[in-house]
Parts: structure tokens; sequence; C-alpha cells
């Protein structure tokens, strides 16, 4: 195979791990919005990233880190409800990526692998970088995974033996602008969010525990990555949308499919 095509697949194949683990929490958490807003901010940290020089990925994760700890202030405040912050900072932060992008972006600027992502323009250091973000986040994951899933599945139980549930939620939602950071090249600012919620949304469909969910939801997104580059490829069509049509195509067959039994 040709050295772009390795690439790619290695690079894809950590972006699944990534997302399909941390993925399953946002289904639970009924976080999929959050998730979104975030996603949109990543179009300002690449603006930013390009306007100050300190590159991509940098303004990527200052960003996002930036937006998720205002975010959660915001919600501790309870001034607005969750959803009022979430569509203020969502738009707010897509607009200005345009407006700074359209100011500093040059005649070479590809606007279109931004918004729908170009794997195929993976470079040795994105593979890199996308497998020290997988080590911290999975890493995080496998560490704080029981208090995770307790304030998960019952905060209340869960503050009341002395968790923080406010570190907690920063630190998760931490993670997910780490996750957006390293996912813009493969599936674009406006799609990430399918990574994070199709694939454990059909696995939650056959697993018998949360774990073996996170398992499989991991599978499902190597599938449908692996579906979407073959036939990309094949067809020579938009790697990134095709990722999630291959990932809705896999949605559709779930609801097809024999329950799993209870």
């Amino acid at each position: 195979m040709e050295d772009f095509i390795v690439r790619a697949l290695i690079a894809a194949l950590g972006i699944s791990i990534i997302t399909g683990s941390l993925g399953c929490f946002v289904i639970w958490k009924r976080m999929s919005y959050f998730s979104e807003s975030i996603s949109h901010s990543a179009l300002l940290g690449v603006s930013l990233g390009l306007a100050t020089g300190l590159g991509i990925h940098t303004g990527l994760v200052v960003i996002g880190v930036i937006f998720a700890s205002l975010i959660v202030v915001l919600q501790q405040r309870k001034i607005l409800s969750n959803d009022a912050i979430l569509g203020i900072f969502s738009h707010l932060a897509l607009s200005l990526g345009i407006v700074i992008l359209s100011i500093v972006g040059g005649s070479n600027t590809d606007y279109f692998s931004l918004l729908f992502g170009d794997i195929l323009s993976i470079t040795h250091q994105d593979i890199i970088w996308i497998y020290a973000i997988l080590i911290i986040v999975v890493g995080l994951l496998v560490i704080f995974w029981q208090r995770l899933l307790l304030l998960t599945l019952n905060e209340e139980l869960a503050v009341s033996q002395g968790l923080n549930s406010t570190i907690y939620q920063l630190l998760f939602m931490l993670m997910i602008a780490l996750t957006v950071s390293v996912s813009v090249q493969i599936v674009g600012v406006l799609l990430i969010t399918s990574l994070l919620i199709i694939p454990p949304a059909v696995a939650r469909m056959f697993a018998r525990t949360p774990k073996a969910m996170a398992f499989q939801s991991i599978g499902i997104s190597i599938a449908a990555v692996l579906m979407g580059l073959s036939a990309s490829l094949f067809y020579d069509l938009a790697t990134g949308p095709m990722i999630v049509i291959a990932l809705g195509v896999l949605f559709v067959a779930s609801q097809l499919l024999p329950r799993r039994l209870s």
C-alpha cells in the first residue's frame, strides 16, 4: 500500500480507540450537544493556531480547554440552562472561527478539509500527536473509570462518598476537547460528534456491561472508519463524510438486528 494509506489507517485506529471509549460517557451523560459545541470551537482553534503561528494542534487544544472550562464555570453558576450556554458558545465559536480564518487564511487554505476532514493528508507528526492524546485520554479513563462511572450513574451517591463532581466534570470535558483536537483531520469540524455518539449508540444495543460497551464501541468505530476509508479510495469520494455514512449504515443495521438478552 501507499504510505499515505498506511498513515491513514494508523491514524484511524488511534482515533477510533479514543472516540469509541470516550463516546460511551458522552452517551451515558447525555452530552452529545456539548461535544458538538466543542467541535464547533475547533474551527476557532484552527484559525488562531494559524494566526499566531503556534500551529493547528496547539490552537485546537488551547481553545478547546478554554471553552470547556468556561462552560463548566457557567454551568456551576446556574444562571442559564445547559442547552442555552452550549448554544451560545457553539455558534459564537463557529462564527469567530469563520471570520478569523477568512482574515488569516490564504489561497492555500483547504476549507473543505477543515469542515469535513482529510485523513489522507495525515503526516507522521500527526500520528505522533494522535497517539500521545490516546495515551492521555485512555490512561485517564482507566485510572478514573470507576469514579466517572459512579458520577454518571448516580451523582448524588458519588458526591455523598466524597467525590468532587465539578473536578471530574471538568476532567471529562477536557478529555473531549483533546479528542476533538486530534479528530479534525479525520472527519472535520462539522462531523466530529458522529464519531463520539454513533459507535456507542450502536454498542449500547448489544452490550451487557459498561466495559463491554466501551470495547464494542471501539470495534464499531474501527469498522466504520475502515469501511469509509475503503469506499473513499475506491469511489474517489470525500473520506470524512463516507466514514459518517458507514457509521449510519451500522446504526441502521443495529436497529434491525435482534436485541441483546437482558
